[in-house]
């Protein structure tokens, strides 16, 4: 395999992290101004909106899937991980936000030995529990600050974890782009729901700034779907702890968020176990691939 292809794959995922930072900025932003539904909504609208623009020969077929009931609830759990995110940046630092967002993939190894049924050794599992506690570290719950609402990313993060659990379900039942579509309408339609209740007109510039992050958000996730094409999973993964250098810039030059040392300690926590977590995989993998290439030799 040519080395470029890869390099190129890490690229755009890593400039996919940064446009998802650009769009979680504006929605703190345009949240502390308009309800964080409005917030939800013109996110989803307008990502809907550019995938129209960018393939408008081929909407019907962006429908097409075999598994429609599961591409629908991965949709709305997708959604609900969104809803959760944003609303945690309305009222938590997005550096937080975006660390304890990492035990999503922590979740997702539980989720594999109790939903998927696969093999999790006990150092996997060690290292999740680990993981918690670098959570535990940033959201220091015997804090007299620290209310129920502080634990609106963990909800986010199991979202994205069932998310991700659930891909693993229906993988081939249709493309990405089609997944990635469907993503888009079902969370514009459920998002319209509650907004004749809640709606306020936009200033001229906000409207700008809602269809920026629609559009920043559409263009993030396609340039994901370009970086696992080019890529392996394996080679991208280590990367979305940049996220975090982003969302600390982020938070202190826009919100003046200058993240604390609990915080701090607790990502790398939850970073190191996650590292190890993917390492382990890693290995398993190979040593599966390894054994099953010995069986087809020995045949």
């Amino acid at each position: 395999m040519s080395i470029e292809g890869p390099i190129r794959g890490v690229g755009l995922y890593c400039l996919a992290l940064v446009l998802f930072v650009g769009m979680g900025t504006l929605a703190k932003t345009l949240a502390a101004i308009y309800p964080v539904e409005q917030v939800i909504w013109a996110r989803y609208f307008f990502h809907v909106l550019l995938i129209v623009l960018m393939f408008p020969r081929r909407i019907g077929s962006l429908f097409k899937t075999r598994r429609l009931g599961l591409q629908i609830t991965r949709s709305v759990v997708v959604f609900a991980a969104t809803a959760f995110g944003f609303t945690s940046l309305s009222i938590m630092p997005m550096a937080e936000v975006s660390a304890i967002g990492y035990v999503a993939p922590l979740m997702v190894t539980i989720m594999s030995f109790l939903i998927l049924k696969e093999r999790v050794g006990p150092r996997r599992l060690l290292a999740v529990g680990i993981g918690f506690v670098g959570v535990i570290a940033i959201l220091r719950p015997d804090q007299a600050n620290f209310s129920l609402w502080s634990l609106l990313p963990l909800a986010m993060a199991s979202c994205y974890a069932t998310f991700m659990v659930m891909t693993r379900l229906i993988r081939g039942a249709a493309p990405p782009i089609n997944s990635l579509f469907y993503t888009a309408i079902v969370g514009a339609v459920v998002a319209t729901i509650p907004m004749p209740f809640i709606w306020q007109n936009p200033e001229p510039l906000h409207w700008l700034m809602f269809a920026g992050m629609g559009v920043i958000g559409g263009t993030g996730h396609f340039l994901m779907i370009k970086a696992f094409e080019q890529t392996e999973a394996s080679m991208i993964a280590p990367f979305v702890y940049t996220e975090l250098l982003w969302s600390i810039a982020a938070g202190a030059i826009f919100f003046s968020e200058i993240p604390g040392i609990g915080m701090l300690v607790g990502a790398a926590v939850i970073m190191a176990s996650g590292l190890f977590i993917l390492y382990r995989e890693q290995r398993a993998a190979a040593e599966a691939k390894a054994a099953a290439l010995a069986s087809s030799g020995a045949d």
